[in-house]
């Protein structure tokens, strides 16, 4: 009994240009660890006589995705170091003022910000102030400054409070909002990094998508890795099995409900059990994004999907903690939702379901309830 593997999105390998960048943000999707798990597992389900001839294969396609530039660094990935400020002899108002309202604004509370923005403006245009900052070094310079826009935020009209008062409770603010942000940089970073990454080998997969009957680059090789897993299980008389994680499973779905039914040759594929993690099959159909949403005349019958000819069983395992999986019940064919129980931290979740050995073994029990 065979199993394909087929990844997301984000995955190279390590001679590849982004590898450093993006290992830190998917190495839960290890291949090396998840075929351990597997082996250990699922195979003995698959082959009890021989568990470690079970043929498990890494559909790697990674290389056919999005080509990041600019040296790979990510939005989220690195705290951006402040740049210096202008000469206030050689810049603009405009320029020194967008400088003051970049140090400013990130820890300002919003109902200051109109006072911090006039004030930023009215500083960087008076002169008396930008030959005093000109005479003094980089960092007494920024001090001036700053305390400039400081003394006209905290007498602006909108602060309806005396500006010895004003100033203590825009401190205790900025402290506050500073605490906010630490606690919350661990829960965002990853899913800014995440993101980015998510939608450029997305996007880059369904521009190069390609048609039913000329399909692109990476349905080629998904194609070509089903119909070797098919061979081999014909071969065995076992059933074929395929793993995918998050973008993988549209991928395995566009092959098996239009790439597959436009080829008479291949009437006879068939995967036995799909297990889709971590998936947005679901979103993606109700948006109308699949390979069969636009081109409708590859499809067989108008009332059922060619995907039931050959799909056995599709197990759409997600988690209410993983932001980026989606139910599929409903709106893809045979398919039966599972919200696995993660229960780590948020932005971990959309990896996490490989790193739970839970996991390995309820897949090898739903294999074994339906091969019983």
């Amino acid at each position: 009994m065979p199993l394909l593997f087929v990844h997301g999105v984000a995955i190279r390998q390590e001679d590849a240009p982004e590898f450093k960048t993006l290992h830190s943000l998917t190495s839960g999707v290890d291949w090396t660890a998840i075929s351990a798990l597997l082996r250990e597992y699922v195979a003995p389900v698959m082959r009890p006589d021989a568990p470690q001839d079970v043929s498990l294969e890494w559909l790697y396609w990674g290389d056919l995705g999005a080509t990041y530039r600019g040296g790979g660094r990510f939005r989220g990935t690195f705290e951006p170091e402040s740049p210096p400020v202008p000469h206030p002899l050689e810049a603009s108002a405009q320029a020194q003022a967008q400088w003051l309202e970049d140090r400013l604004l990130p820890q300002t509370p919003a109902a200051l910000w109109p006072a911090t923005i006039e004030a930023a403006a009215l500083t960087a245009e008076d002169q008396t102030v930008r030959l005093l900052a000109a005479e003094l070094s980089e960092p007494a310079r920024s001090e001036v400054l700053l305390a400039a826009v400081e003394a006209r935020r905290q007498n602006h009209t909108t602060l309806r409070s005396t500006p010895q008062l004003s100033a203590l409770l825009l401190r205790w603010e900025e402290r506050r909002r500073g605490r906010l942000q630490q606690a919350f940089r661990g829960v965002r970073r990853p899913l800014e990094d995440f993101g980015p990454i998510f939608l450029g080998d997305a996007l880059t997969y369904f521009t190069l998508r390609g048609t039913p009957e000329q399909p692109g680059p990476v349905l080629e090789r998904v194609l070509a890795a089903l119909q070797q897993a098919d061979a081999t299980a014909k071969r065995s008389g076992e059933p074929l099995v395929v793993l995918s994680h998050s973008l993988g499973g549209q991928l395995v779905y566009d092959v098996l409900s239009s790439v597959v039914p436009a080829r008479p040759d291949l009437a006879d594929l068939r995967v036995d059990l799909w297990c889709a993690v971590g998936s947005q099959l679901g979103l993606f159909k109700e948006l109308g994004l699949m390979l069969e949403d636009h081109f409708p005349a590859s499809t067989n019958h108008a009332d059922a999907s060619p995907l039931l000819n050959h799909l056995g069983y599709l197990w759409n395992v997600w988690s209410y903690g993983d932001l980026l999986s989606f139910r599929a019940e409903g709106s893809i064919p045979s398919a039966h939702d599972a919200p696995f129980p993660l229960g780590g931290q948020v932005q971990d979740e959309h990896l996490a379901y490989f790193h739970q050995p839970h996991f390995y073994a309820a897949l090898a029990a739903k294999l074994r309830s339906l091969t019983r």
